[in-house]
């Protein structure tokens, strides 16, 4: 399915997402058929596009011939708001409920000139949309206006603009009402702000200056319809969720994990959003850049993927998602440094005169633990700039000790390696085993359990070998210990 042009949306309220099985006011009859005419569109093509997660996609062309054009398909489309663009990437929005109807409007006036036949949900969005485009043209001009004006006219032009914000809430209610089993109904529910009472007084009779916050965020979602699937396919249902996260969830993953369970709960009303919203929770904190947020990927495994809640999920993908959880868990910042024993609890990490090195032995404020490869040319060039970090720390009195764990089984390459890279006063360590017929083989699964699949990899420990960060450049190394010191 082609991407189409990111734009931003004409419609008042928002921007996108979404995905739906239409099960909504559509014939018996497979497939859909939407005619339309632009009176002044040149002779071109045009897309039919839907909202989904933030972007918008193509899902239909059509041939534009004296400003006349169908889309239509041999299988029904899904419920929701949809776009027509044009050429010169103008667009409008209509509302696919109904599998067959037909519009018209005019070039100069898209939206003003649009008009339905056989469609019950179009025409009173439009009329909607009409309303709300003149409220907005009345109210420019006031704001605008307000910018500039003097202390005296800033309260009378204050005021005309909360009349014309009254009088939108008394329509938008008013539609709401008159509209209650329309689809587009749920839409503008899902764009009125939550209206926060009277903060109660804390303990010393003042007002509880947390609480706005608190109210908004628990109420945050109240007006959503988490039972209607074509919600998905709008430019709300998205937008909304990156509020939720972005704005109102510290950026911390237990935070975010109850942020996370908040929503999911909630869009079990219906099948659809909930593996939306599972899926997306789970790739996005999968994929996230920030240290620690892989702790929220784990956490979205462990509750709803192992525990069999994700039915559409086959064997295959279940088990690589399973996996790819299990090999981080070990090591989510906050835990204790996984040891290097085997699983009857004996040490095995060596040094080159075969002396046995465990974790919890170092006494040190922070331990550094690197593996790196002596083969490896990354790692050749990284491991003389982490050095000097950590060398320039330890000068200025930080109590550091390092860990370099070899992830070959050459030890005369290691032996160079250490040797070159002046690196004797670090703890240098390998577990180097090879069976009968001379082929390595590992002591434990310790390369699963520090998620090593690349070389050069760092992890910064603290006095207890609770993991503080891992993954590190050695320029995030030596900010986070200096930060830490300050």
């Amino acid at each position: 399915m082609k991407k189409i042009l990111t734009i931003s949306i004409f419609t008042i309220f928002l921007c996108s997402t979404v995905y739906s099985q239409n099960k909504f006011n559509q014939k018996k009859n497979d497939g859909y058929k939407i005619s339309g005419e632009i009176i002044g569109l040149q002779d071109s093509s045009v897309i039919l596009a839907y909202y989904f997660g933030g972007k918008q996609y193509a899902t239909d062309t059509a041939n534009v011939i004296n400003g006349k054009f169908v889309f239509n398909g041999d299988k029904k489309l899904k419920g929701g708001m949809y776009l027509i663009v044009l050429p010169d990437q103008q667009y409008f929005d209509i509302i696919v409920s109904e599998q067959e109807f037909s519009f018209s409007t005019n070039i100069s006036d898209l939206v003003g000139s649009m008009q339905f036949k056989n469609s019950i949900e179009n025409p009173p969005f439009y009329e909607y949309l009409n309303f709300i485009v003149k409220m907005q043209n009345d109210v420019m001009p006031l704001r605008k206006k307000l910018e500039s004006a003097s202390k005296a006219d800033k309260k009378e032009i204050q005021s005309q603009i909360n009349k014309i914000d009254n009088k939108v809430k008394f329509y938008r209610d008013s539609f709401v009402k008159k509209n209650k089993k329309l689809f587009f109904s749920n839409v503008v529910n899902a764009t009125t702000e939550i209206e926060i009472p009277k903060s109660p007084l804390d303990s010393l009779g003042n007002p509880d200056q947390t609480f706005p916050y608190r109210y908004y965020k628990k109420h945050f979602w109240d007006n959503m319809n988490f039972s209607d699937e074509r919600m998905l396919r709008t430019p709300i249902f998205f937008s909304k969720m990156e509020q939720y996260f972005e704005k109102l969830t510290p950026k911390h993953p237990d935070s975010i994990i109850i942020s996370a369970d908040v929503l999911t709960e909630l869009s079990r009303s219906n099948s659809e959003i909930f593996k939306y919203v599972v899926s997306h929770i789970t790739s996005t904190y999968e994929r996230s850049k920030i240290m620690g947020m892989d702790a929220v990927f784990v956490h979205m495994v462990e509750k709803y993927y192992i525990t069999k809640q994700c039915d559409w999920i086959d064997e295959k993908q279940l088990e690589k998602i399973v996996d790819r959880a299990e090999k981080i868990a070990p090591n989510l910042i906050g835990k204790t440094s996984p040891e290097f024993i085997t699983a009857y609890g004996t040490p095995f990490m060596k040094d080159l005169n075969n002396n046995i090195y465990t974790i919890q032995e170092i006494k040190a404020k922070y331990t550094v633990l690197i593996f790196f490869g002596p083969t490896c040319g990354h790692c050749k060039k990284e491991i003389p700039k982490v050095k000097n970090i950590l060398d320039s720390l330890i000068v200025t009195g930080i109590d550091i000790k390092t860990m370099a764990v070899a992830t070959e089984f050459d030890k005369k390459e290691w032996g160079k390696f250490i040797k070159d890279q002046k690196i004797e006063d670090w703890i240098n360590v390998a577990d180097i085993n090879h069976d009968k017929e001379g082929n390595p083989v590992a002591s434990s699964d310790w390369r699963d359990k520090y998620d090593i699949y690349s070389t050069p990899v760092i992890y910064l420990l603290d006095k207890e070998k609770k993991i503080l960060a891992k993954r590190l450049s050695y320029k995030q190394l030596g900010d986070i210990i200096t930060t830490l010191e300050k």
